[in-house]
């Protein structure tokens, strides 16, 4: 019992013992004082009510009725402005305006690559060049050398499992080719494309560098977003490190941070953005086969062992880029 409590209690207890004492000494019956003070601390209670209801309402927009604030059990539903909407799922536009701009992605991929569904989009991008154009004009490339694929709706492990739609897997939505970036431990980033197929797409997860492995290597030293006081770069600096070429852009955070790419870039499409594109690899693997290992994704145990299993990483065999390789599917495959 709080205090407040124990002294009204204490007051009604004299109360009643004094007009116990008084009918006593007096031989006659009292009126109570008991309900008076009951009716006092109502009225006190109400008065408390007012000015809470008071309060309430001075925090409303102008125009509301506090009257008319009732609490609901269920929360309500989110009403869909189609307008906002139809923004949202609008692909940014920068594409490739100079004569020197549109000779340097002349060979990108088309829609038509991307327009396929994400297990074979993820097969298909391994062995391709993923050419990145900076501000300044600097070309980094690299070859795709793994991936994971995403299945949208069914999927247990995707962002989109149960066709979930948020702010920020909106570009899961979008026409495929449409890259989405997005943030990962607070400080990670992770590049997807969208497939053919509600809510599907695949994640790069590493590539084997082979232009501008100077700036990648700058970019990799750089202090993290999350470390932008005098002792985190000092401390960079002081740890930088010489990155051997295959430890570039081996694993998919580490790619998004040797490339510059981050949730900035979320939106753009890879058919038609100046700043990235995807082009044929060169025929430089003997008679132009890559061997592809089929594994079970990294790091979604939370999905169930169903979906935990699923072979739906890809990655070219025998290459050192690749993030982790499957020692036990390799060894099948030796067989």
């Amino acid at each position: 019992m709080t205090p407040k409590k124990i002294r009204l209690a204490t007051k009604v207890q004299n109360l009643v013992r004094n007009r116990k004492q008084l009918e006593a000494e007096n031989g006659i019956a009292l009126e109570s004082d008991v309900p008076k003070a009951a009716s006092k601390t109502s009225t006190t209670m109400e008065i408390a009510k007012g000015k809470a209801k008071l309060n309430l309402g001075s925090l409303l927009p102008k125009g509301t009725e506090p009257d008319k604030l009732k609490s609901n059990k269920r929360p309500l539903r989110a009403v869909v402005d189609m307008e906002m909407m139809k923004s949202e799922l609008k692909q940014r536009q920068d594409p490739p305006t100079t004569p020197e701009e549109q000779l340097l992605s002349a060979n990108r991929l088309g829609f038509e690559f991307f327009d396929v569904p994400s297990e074979t989009l993820a097969k298909n991008l391994l062995g391709k060049i993923l050419v990145r154009r900076l501000e300044n004009g600097t070309i980094l490339k690299g070859k795709i050398v793994e991936t994971e694929a995403y299945l949208g709706g069914e999927d247990r492990a995707s962002q989109t499992y149960r066709n979930k739609i948020t702010p920020r897997n909106v570009p899961m939505y979008m026409p495929p080719g449409t890259i989405y970036v997005y943030l990962t431990y607070g400080m990670y980033h992770c590049f997807n494309i969208s497939s053919k197929g509600d809510g599907s797409g695949v994640l790069i997860r590493a590539l084997a560098p082979i232009e501008g492995m100077d700036q990648m290597a700058e970019f990799r030293n750089l202090p993290l977003p999350g470390s932008k006081s005098k002792q985190g770069v000092d401390r960079a600096k002081k740890l930088a490190k010489n990155f051997k070429v295959h430890e570039l852009s081996n694993g998919p955070s580490k790619f998004c941070i040797a490339f510059a790419l981050s949730r900035d870039h979320t939106k753009y499409s890879a058919c038609e953005w100046r700043g990235l594109w995807i082009e044929d690899g060169e025929e430089n693997e003997g008679d132009g086969v890559i061997e592809i290992v089929k594994c079970p994704r990294i790091g979604i145990d939370s999905a169930g062992p169903e979906w935990a299993m699923k072979p739906l990483r890809f990655y070219v065999l025998g290459d050192r880029s690749v993030s982790k390789v499957d020692k036990k599917i390799e060894a099948e495959l030796r067989m």
